[in-house]
């Protein structure tokens, strides 16, 4: 194995172990706020207080899909995706491929936003 090929395998595995530490931090946030809110509200339940709508929208527990946030999301997952396929383009290999998956998903959120407001 020459220098240069050990040094492409190493970025890669590095670009892998940090992608995926990103993803292990933010599902864990995310698991973290949802336990929270879940935790308020059983402790208002069981005070016995009543869960009226104005309640369960200030825990932000109901959810009113927007088709601008699925336009957002579209749009974050389109850049993301061409980033994403530009880098690892750039990185040499097949590994641009993966950058389609985002794209694709942009895509469709994009697709289904228009559809919601037509």
């Amino acid at each position: 194995m020459t220098d240069a090929a050990f040094y492409d395998f190493i970025l890669q595995v590095t670009v892998i172990t940090c992608a995926t530490l990103v993803l292990i931090v933010v599902m864990w946030i995310v698991h973290r706020n949802k336990q929270q809110k879940q935790i308020t509200l059983q402790k208002l339940i069981e005070s016995g207080q009543q869960l009226s709508p104005e309640v369960l929208e200030s825990l932000n527990l109901t959810t009113k899909s927007r088709p601008q946030q699925d336009f957002r999301k579209g749009i974050l997952l389109v850049v993301s995706g061409v980033i994403m396929a530009t880098i690892f383009k750039l990185m040499g290999g097949f590994g641009w491929v993966f950058g389609f998956v985002p794209l694709v998903l942009g895509l469709v959120y994009i697709a289904f936003s228009r559809l919601k407001t037509a």
